[in-house]
């Protein structure tokens, strides 16, 4: 297998880090997708794996890759033992895959409008979820690479005029997940934990970015929610309800985010 990933290198296919993701060095991201609390659907690809840390991975494992900004390609392997024999048998899919289906597998079913549009309205808590997961990646002794650049997506760029190459993060260093969270939700300008102390994330965050929640946690406002972790996800919850987990889902954490108050 690390012998097609290398001929995958040569042609040009990179790894297809997302802007939810967080910015580690290949070797880290192995650590992250290994690790308790992690999330194994982060894993570069490009980072070379001994037989020993192969074992290691999940026995569900997607690779995410890009060529250039055009062409996407999930790589998945499901391992599976023989109990009688001991043997393993592997079932590896290539699914290779446009801009516009990368957009669908980001916005939940129930959209009104374009997916360029609808993908707008949720790029303005983009950098939320990347603290989350960055947040997480420093509590394991791992370190956040801040001149990781992203990529331009360019149908977005086109219909939205939103250039995700120049996306902005919040600073992991300055502040964590959980107190932005509190401190935003208290009414803080939170422009100065921007890493250009400047946020130009637009358009303006909306009521789907602001409304968070973690599974497991209970709800803080009734109303409808969804995860991005799970399709037709979308359903209406009581204040104090417990928001359900997902795990073993493709896409990592589940965080449930806000969609009104109306079915």
């Amino acid at each position: 297998m690390m012998s097609f990933f290398k001929q995958l290198q040569d042609k040009g296919w990179t790894y297809a880090k997302s802007l939810s993701e967080p910015r580690l060095s290949p070797k880290d991201s192995f650590t992250f997708a290994t690790k308790e609390g992690g999330s194994d659907f982060n894993l570069d690809y490009t980072y070379p794996l001994n037989f020993e840390q192969w074992m290691q991975l999940s026995d569900l494992q997607i690779w995410q890759l890009r060529h250039a900004t055009d062409v996407f390609m999930n790589i998945r392997i499901n391992r599976q033992s023989d109990p009688e024999t001991g043997n393993r048998h592997y079932l590896i899919s290539l699914d290779v895959f446009d801009e516009l289906e990368l957009i669908k597998q980001i916005i939940p079913n129930n959209y009104d409008e374009s997916l360029t549009k609808e993908y707008s309205k949720l790029y303005g808590g983009l950098p939320e979820a990347r603290l989350f997961f960055e947040t997480k990646a420093i509590k394991m002794g791992l370190k956040i690479q801040q001149n990781q650049p992203d990529y331009t997506l360019p149908l977005v760029l086109k219909e939205t005029g939103i250039d995700t190459s120049e996306f902005v993060s919040i600073d992991p260093y300055k502040i964590t997940y959980e107190e932005f969270i509190k401190r935003q939700e208290a009414g803080e300008d939170m422009t100065p934990y921007y890493e250009n102390k400047t946020k130009p994330n637009k358009p303006e965050i909306t009521s789907q970015a602001k409304g968070r929640c973690l599974a497991g946690q209970p709800c803080p406002k009734s109303g409808y929610w969804f995860t991005q972790a799970k399709s037709d996800s979308r359903a209406y919850f009581k204040q104090d309800d417990i928001m359900p987990d997902y795990p073993n889902n493709q896409w990592g954490e589940v965080i449930w985010q806000f969609d009104g108050e109306k079915g």
